[in-house]
Order: C-alpha cells, then structure tokens, then sequence
C-alpha cells in the first residue's frame, strides 16, 4: 500500500465569521453546519482513505490545545505545531519536513480544515482517482466544476484529456478574475475553481521548495536540524518566521510543470463567509436559511445563526443576523464578504 498521509492546513482564522468566530475560536473549531466542528468533518470524511496514525494536523500555538480536544483520536506526535504565522508554503514546508524522518517515500495529501463537502464517499472516490494518476505526474490538483461564475475563487485551466481519462493537464492556475472574466471561465469548461487539495510525493514537494523557495528550502533544512537536535522552541521560531509569507498555490503550484487536474465528483463549497451557508445548509420555502431558534415573519433570503435563544426578525429580506457570544451581528448579506474590515475596526473589542 502506498504511504499516502493527510496533512489538514488548520492555520485559518476565519474572520469573516464574526462574532462566532474570532483570534481565540478559529473557523475550522466551530459548529458551523451542524453538531460537529468543520476540522471534526475533515478528518472524518479522510476515514478510511487515511487512517488517524497518518493524519498530520497543522496549528497554530494558539489552537493546540483546542485541536486536541476536538480531536482524541490523532495521535499527540501529528499535531505539528506552526512557530508563527506563515501561509500555507511554509505550514506544508513544516509538515514535509516531518514526513521525511517518518517515511522518505511518503505521498502527502494536503486538504484545508474547513471546507464543506457533500458526500464523504464521493470525496475519497475522487482522492483515490488522484492517487492513481500520481505516477508520472509532478503533483495532483483537485478542480471544482463551477455552478456559477463566482469572482471570489482563484481559478485552473486545463487541457480536456483524452478520452477516459480522469485527470486533465494543467495548463496555468489565474487569479480571482473580475466579472466578465469569470463569465468566460464559466462557459468555457475549461476553467475549475481551485479547491485548495494538493497530492505530490513528500519529496518532490521538497525538491519543488528547493526550485521555485530556495530561501524557504534552506529554512527548512535548518529547522529540520534543528528538530533532530532538540533545540530550543524560540530557536524554531527564529527560523520560522524568516521564511516567505506566501501561500503554496503562488509560491510552487503557479510555477510547477506536469501538474495533473482531477476534476471533483462531490458537493463543495470553501464556507469563505456567512452568506456561503446558503449553499451548504437547507433552506425554508422563502429562502431563509437557520441554525438555532428563529422566528421568522414576512422575513425571505435571510441567514440566521443563534447560538443562545431566539432570534425574531420581521418584514426584512436579505439580510444576515448572527448571535453568538453575547454579541450580534446584522449586516446585508451582499456584504458579508466585507467583514474583515468589521473585525479591524473592532480591534481588541472583537473577541
């Protein structure tokens, strides 16, 4: 059997889910979608494609303890703890470090900690069609068909495959595009929305550090002596925080060659900010959308969250109510994409 590990990218705040979400209470630790949290569902949905003892968690210091909790069952040794801050290139850098003392033929699975997915079944289907077309591929990427021509997903074009075939050739990753753009990338079937799941061998993506982050890859050499060494967390640190803030999609997965695309077979949706629960949670027959107790009257195409009694709304529409923490949020939804800007002018009164 193939090694083949998970890495859950568990770094995320999640700002744009105030007051439910905060510095303190990342978006992949809260119940989101239901009973469970988002990181619970992720590492749920790997079983059996993945067993626990191969599933890597990538945190911050401050959601160490959190993830532990919510998580019993990953042993203590694959939680790998993030020194600061650093974008998805240097927590995956860390993690493949680690997998190189583990196992030097390890395949690393790399999939972010709160999205939402529909059908686990289709999901591991679909991670498994990306494991079989590895072999002569630089790494695997994972498309989302789009349902719409949405402005707020980085985009991939790739080349329609032969015929039977599961995996399309990547031709370039592009960037959120404005809206006529995303109109062609719609119609043109040609174009996925980029669901953030990587597949490559352990050591091509460190191979691929040393390519296109040669700074970055010098970083983690000395980290991983470092780890061998037992040296001091402020050591780590110092080293950490001097690699490049960058994401892996721009750093590497941009500039990589023989990438190979495998078009998603299940529901998917990244849950970006409140008005995206209408695309993962049902609806009532005027559109309104509900978790907790609502009370809605002459109210249509809201979205509710209550996490401690009821919230009442009358002769409204459009709009997005949210009560958690002893602190409400109202807001139209056509601007939920904005609260960034909220949580900053907040400042120390967000949490």
């Amino acid at each position: 059997m193939q090694a083949v590990f998970a890495v859950v990218m568990a770094g995320g705040r999640g700002e744009r889910f105030w007051p439910l979400s905060t510095s303190q209470l990342a978006k992949p630790f809260i119940p989101l979608l239901g009973p469970t949290t988002l990181i619970q569902d992720t590492v749920s949905r790997l079983h059996p494609l993945v067993p626990p003892e191969r599933i890597l968690i990538s945190i911050g210091e401050a959601h160490h303890g959190l993830a532990r909790q919510q998580l019993p069952g990953i042993p203590d040794a694959n939680f790998i703890v993030e020194p600061a801050g650093r974008d998805t290139a240097a927590c995956l850098g860390l993690c493949a470090i680690h997998l190189e003392e583990r196992n030097p033929d390890a395949i690393m699975l790399a999939v972010p900690a709160d999205h939402f997915v529909g059908e686990p079944d289709d999901y591991r289907r679909t991670l498994q069609i990306g494991i079989d077309h590895l072999p002569g591929a630089t790494g695997v990427v994972f498309g989302v068909r789009p349902v719409r021509p949405d402005t707020s997903y980085g985009y991939i074009c790739a080349q329609r495959p032969a015929p039977q075939s599961q995996a399309w050739p990547v031709i370039r990753f592009v960037e959120k595009p404005d809206a006529a753009t995303a109109e062609q990338y719609f119609k043109s079937g040609d174009y996925f929305w980029n669901s953030g799941i990587f597949l490559w061998r352990n050591r091509t993506l460190l191979d691929l550090f040393q390519e296109h982050l040669p700074k970055s890859y010098q970083c983690l050499r000395e980290l991983q002596a470092l780890l061998r060494q037992g040296e001091s967390p402020q050591e780590m640190l110092r080293v950490f925080a001097s690699m490049e803030r960058i994401s892996v999609d721009f750093g590497i997965a941009e500039k990589a060659s023989g990438l190979r695309l495998v078009p998603v077979e299940f529901a998917w949706d990244d849950i970006g900010n409140w008005s995206a629960l209408e695309r993962a949670l049902p609806a009532d027959s005027h559109g309104n959308v509900s978790r907790g107790a609502h009370v809605p009257v002459n109210t249509k195409n809201c979205i509710v969250y209550s996490d401690a009694g009821p919230v009442a709304t009358f002769g409204v529409e459009n709009l997005v109510v949210i009560q958690a923490y002893g602190k409400v949020l109202v807001c139209p939804k056509e601007r939920a994409t904005d609260l960034k800007r909220l949580v900053t002018a907040l400042g120390p009164h967000q949490d």
